[in-house]
């Protein structure tokens, strides 16, 4: 009877044995999708993802920390690529990285979550809740999340043409919301 009792638990502490995943510099990048409040224009660009670690059993999230580099915002217009890097957008050279941690744990029991965390973005935190879809491979000891989430430029002090902050610039108006996706992999370490 001891030893069926202490194979169950080694058992079940191999089912929760958490994990500890990374990804290496510059080997992701997630895509940025902007809109004119106006019109149909909406540029789309890329940003790379300086480091990102996550901590996870085979049912939950316990730990994630991701962090963007800022210096690698691209976009195929170089005029519209160096003014998002300047003071009336990202700021880039005050604020070189921009982060997410979580802030609670994540249950993990289906591929569909909320990842609930601190974005910060030129110096400025809010929470954010990241709808997106998860995906554990154990055999190539993987776990990727990808997500398509839009979130209001003016909550992190990007204010540049904003219609709601300036109600009469008309056809140089920029929308407030813009659109941050990608499918991040992370191997087990």
């Amino acid at each position: 009877m001891k030893a069926i009792l202490i194979t169950l638990l080694l058992a079940g502490s191999q089912l929760l044995a958490q994990t500890t995943a990374s990804i290496e510099e510059g080997e992701q990048t997630l895509t940025w999708i902007g809109k004119a409040a106006v019109g149909n224009y909406a540029p789309e660009g890329t940003i790379e993802i300086l480091n990102a670690e996550i901590e996870y059993t085979s049912n939950s999230i316990e730990k994630l920390s991701l962090v963007v580099d800022m210096r690698t915002l691209a976009q195929e217009n170089t005029q519209l690529q160096d003014h998002l890097k300047e003071k009336d957008f990202f700021h880039v050279k005050k604020f070189p990285v921009a982060s997410f941690i979580l802030s609670e744990r994540v249950s993990i029991e289906n591929s569909e979550v909320i990842i609930s965390g601190k974005m910060t973005i030129r110096g400025q935190a809010q929470t954010e809740n990241i709808y997106g879809q998860i995906k554990v491979d154990k055999d190539e000891g993987t776990l990727t999340f990808a997500f398509d989430h839009k979130m209001d430029r003016t909550k992190y002090g990007v204010n540049h043409n904003s219609p709601s902050l300036f109600k009469k610039l008309k056809e140089n108006a920029i929308a407030d919301d813009f659109v941050l996706k990608g499918s991040i992999t992370f191997k087990n370490n």
